[in-house]
């Protein structure tokens, strides 16, 4: 009697024992990447209705990760300025200095100031071309090349120049305390941006950047933002240029009258000493800016690790567990490749 077998076919078997070492070796790689991440390999269908709350975390660890980059840069722009600011006070302070020396007239004259006056006063210009970025320190929300014009240099929609405005201004001399009055009311009308001929006010004349109110800021996140960016047009800058150009447009050792002399030095004295005041405080503004910049991104380090804390008890793998399942796969594969091997060696002629 011919008993047909009602089991599988040894190439079905055979194939079937393919696609189960597919399987197994599937899941090993998943298991080894899992082993050296820390985390599951299909992290959403592994935690279930616990994906939207990662996800949440994801989403607030990249906005935050943004926020902190952009405080970064905007640090070190500060940070730029604020060295800048510094070294302009240097270099204005040897000038204040030797005016106040040789603020009262002395029959005996005075040397030196007005060549510490022009340093100082170029040491300034250069400053203000400071860039970070491509993007000018001192010249508001628009890019030049310096914020403060040159002396000598004129500007190229007046063709005036500061030096020869002041030159006019004091082409007459400085006779008495009356000429000295007369020629400060037009230099205080120059700095105030309310002189008659509206070409040698301070904005048209000395300063090159933007106009009015806007100022950069700092974005501190959640809609929080502080405005930082100094302008060349700040009023300190304005009283510092003034004094400087007061001492290079009129030597003081020129002077002869005794009362012209005492008016034009403390009326420079007065506006330089104002201005270094002025540049301290708004050193010491923007110092605290970048503080709480700091602060900020403290505060986003601190949510970063809360955040990926509870990102690992979420989507994270224990190790141990981790290295106990690659390696059971790892037997469960060996052996299933033994097992397969044999079966392909099989043959009729072994049974007869």
């Amino acid at each position: 009697m011919i008993y047909l077998s009602k089991g599988a076919s040894t190439l079905y078997s055979s194939l079937l024992r393919r696609n189960q070492n597919a399987d197994l070796s599937n899941a090993l790689s998943r298991a080894e990447q899992e082993l050296s991440t820390g985390y599951k390999s299909d992290i959403y269908k592994s935690i279930g209705l616990g994906a939207t709350e990662a996800l949440s975390l994801n989403a607030r660890l990249d906005r935050d990760e943004a926020q902190s980059a952009a405080n970064a840069l905007t640090l070190s722009r500060i940070e730029m300025t604020t060295e800048s600011l510094g070294s302009m006070r240097e270099s204005v302070q040897e000038a204040l200095e030797l005016a106040v020396a040789n603020s009262e007239y002395s029959a005996n004259g005075v040397s030196g100031v007005q060549i510490a006056a022009r340093a100082a006063l170029d040491a300034l210009i250069g400053h203000s071309a400071q860039a970070y970025s491509g993007m000018g320190l001192f010249s508001g929300t628009v890019n030049v090349t310096s914020a403060l014009q040159p002396w000598s240099q004129a500007q190229s929609d007046s063709g005036l120049s500061p030096e020869s405005v002041l030159a006019g201004l004091l082409s007459g001399g400085l006779n008495s305390a009356a000429d000295a009055d007369a020629v400060l009311a037009e230099i205080d009308a120059i700095f105030s941006d309310s002189a008659a001929d509206a070409d040698t006010n301070y904005q048209s004349l000395f300063y090159n950047g933007s106009v009015g109110n806007e100022r950069q800021r700092a974005n501190l996140g959640d809609g929080v933002s502080v405005a930082y960016g100094v302008q060349a047009d700040d009023e300190a800058f304005r009283q510092v240029v003034k004094g400087l150009v007061m001492l290079v447009a009129q030597d003081p050792a020129e002077i002869g009258d005794g009362e012209a002399y005492n008016t034009w030095m403390g009326a420079a004295v007065e506006a330089l000493s104002s201005g270094m005041s002025g540049l301290l405080e708004t050193e010491t503004q923007i110092s605290t800016v970048a503080a709480r910049l700091e602060t900020e991104n403290q505060k986003i380090a601190d949510r970063a690790v809360l955040y990926k804390t509870r990102l690992l008890e979420l989507d994270g793998v224990d190790a141990y567990e981790a290295a106990s399942n690659v390696t059971m796969l790892q037997a469960q594969l060996e052996a299933s490749y033994t097992i397969t091997s044999r079966l392909s060696q099989l043959s009729f002629l072994n049974y007869m």
